[in-house]
Formats: C-alpha cells, sequence, structure tokens
C-alpha cells in the first residue's frame, strides 16, 4: 500500500512541477499559464483522491485548510502594508480575494511537503522530521513563489525584506513555521480511523490556524513597524 501511495505521490509531485515550469518559461498564449494551474491542480487531487488512504485523508485535510485559508489570503492582500499579495489582476472567478483554484493549491501543496514526513516518522525522530520538514517547506515556497511569479500568477508588493523582486520574504519564513505544526496534525488525523470528514475538518481548521500564525509571525519578525 505504501508503494502504491510513494507512486501516487511521485507522479503528482511530478505533474505539478513539470507544468508549473511550463506555465512559467513556455511561451504559452494569453492565460496559458492559468490553463496550466487548473491542469495540473485536477490531475494532482485525481491521483491523490484515488489513493484512497494517507494521500487522500491529507487531501481532504488539505482542501479544508484551504478554504479556511481564504481569510488569510485576504489579509495578506489587504490587511497589511508591507508585502501585499497581488494576484495581478488575473481574469479568474474569485472566492473573497483568490482565484478559485487556491484551497486546491493548499491541498496539493500540504500533500507534497506533508506526506515525505508521515513516511519519515514512521521511521525517524519525529522532532528530526518536523524539522527537516519545515525547512523544506520554506526552500520549496522560495522556488516556487518566483516560478508563480513568472507563470503570472501572483507576486508581492515591495517589503522590508525581499526575496529579488517578486517575493516577501515573511512568505517562505511562514511556510517553514507553520510546517512545524504539520506533524501533529496529521499524526491525530491519521489515528482517528471513524468520522473522516469530522477529523478532515478538525485536521484542516487546525492547520489553517498553524498558517495564520505562522504568517504573522514572520511578518512580526520581519515587517511589522518597518518601511518597505
Amino acid at each position: 500500500m505504501h508503494k502504491a501511495s510513494d507512486r501516487a505521490w511521485l507522479a503528482g509531485l511530478t505533474v505539478g512541477l513539470g507544468l508549473t515550469l511550463v506555465a512559467a518559461y513556455a511561451p504559452l498564449p494569453p492565460s496559458g499559464g492559468t490553463m496550466c494551474a487548473y491542469l495540473g491542480l485536477l490531475l494532482r487531487a485525481a491521483l491523490y483522491l484515488r489513493d484512497g488512504g494517507v494521500l487522500t485523508r491529507l487531501f481532504q485535510m488539505g482542501i479544508v485548510a484551504g478554504l479556511f485559508e481564504l481569510p488569510i489570503d485576504w489579509w495578506l492582500i489587504h490587511g497589511i502594508s508591507n508585502g501585499r499579495l497581488d494576484y495581478l489582476g488575473a481574469p479568474d472567478v474569485v472566492l473573497l480575494a483568490s482565484p478559485i483554484w487556491m484551497p486546491l493549491a493548499w491541498a496539493c501543496v500540504i500533500v507534497e511537503l506533508g506526506y515525505p514526513a508521515v513516511r519519515l516518522s514512521q521511521k525517524y525522530s519525529p522532532v528530526l522530521v518536523t524539522i527537516g520538514v519545515a525547512i523544506s517547506a520554506g526552500v520549496t515556497i522560495g522556488f516556487y513563489e518566483y516560478f508563480a511569479y513568472r507563470a503570472g500568477w501572483w507576486k508581492y508588493a515591495k517589503a522590508n525584506v525581499m526575496i529579488g523582486d517578486f517575493c516577501a520574504a515573511y512568505i517562505p519564513l511562514g511556510e517553514a513555521f507553520m510546517f512545524l505544526a504539520f506533524l501533529p496534525v496529521a499524526r491525530r488525523l491519521l489515528a482517528r480511523g471513524r468520522y473522516p470528514l469530522a477529523s478532515a475538518v478538525e485536521a484542516g481548521a487546525s492547520f489553517a490556524l498553524a498558517i495564520f500564525g505562522g504568517y504573522a509571525l514572520a511578518y512580526a519578525i520581519l515587517e511589522l513597524g518597518r518601511t518597505p
């Protein structure tokens, strides 16, 4: 069962990275980058839902977390002064202030960053695995933010601490902070075999709090009270 899930995870990761690179670098027609986003997310969702095991449970948790993250996105767009999120006026259906596919994007990211942590924690120290997944999240999101900018999906306004001219540094730092909470939330989710829907809602809401806490802490460290 683990081998099948491992293959599905690797296939999803490959599809996501491949189509992100196409969106970022290929000479596509207008809205071609958005098409790549939809196609990549739908293919990855199909793979993770078909798994029927850990990937599916994490994906369900991720969808809930992604829905709860919509108000956080609104805060990143309208509630802060430095490094505001900008979706570049993309012609898309919007939920609150975000493209409609953002909850699905969060679900896929949570699966792809979180599944290795679940697997590795079965053999290695959960503390070391937690530190590893947090560092991996920060580094991975740093690269992904650049590809998203290249693809025309989003960028960030000027902040006190920037990575290039496209990403406020509090974003990858916030991702690292939030994934420090991932393993306890995921292990509780996976330990509760009964009431899977209720467990997914509880875990997703819990991780959404970690998302907000991670971004808020990172913003306070790097940006609060500073002028870009």
